[in-house]
């Protein structure tokens, strides 16, 4: 199995009044971004993986997670078997400093492709 592409879709969600977001600094975020992630494969396997874009809480948003996936990360893992998460997940991790958040984002489509193809929940791969 290889991985063929690499797809990110942005997304943002309106929070209710009620569960907005209030720092201590009184700044007021009453929605969230995520990056979807979506890793194909040859065997027409979907791994899906997220992103929690927040700036102020992670050092992310949804242009730079995007740009990364798609002109660093999506051509050192195309053509490569997803099912070798850890040879794969140092790849991703040497690629460049930080945006963890991005990074574990395409380790859970690795996952979730592994647990897709062995017909198990990623929770009973991971113990």
């Amino acid at each position: 199995m290889n991985i063929t592409h690499i797809e990110t879709i942005p997304i943002r969600i309106q929070k209710k009044p009620s569960l907005a977001i209030v720092s201590s600094l009184g700044s007021n975020r009453n929605s969230s971004t995520f990056v979807i992630v979506k890793i194909f494969t040859d065997e027409g396997i979907i791994g899906l993986g997220e992103v929690s874009c927040d700036p102020v809480w992670s050092g992310e948003d949804h242009v730079t997670s995007s740009h990364y996936i798609k002109n660093i990360f999506a051509p050192l893992l195309i053509g490569k078997d997803p099912t070798e998460i850890e040879r794969l997940t140092i790849k991703i991790s040497n690629a460049i400093v930080g945006n963890p958040f991005t990074k574990s984002a395409l380790e859970m489509a690795l996952w979730d492709i592994f647990g897709k193809s062995v017909g198990l929940p990623v929770y009973r791969l991971l113990g």
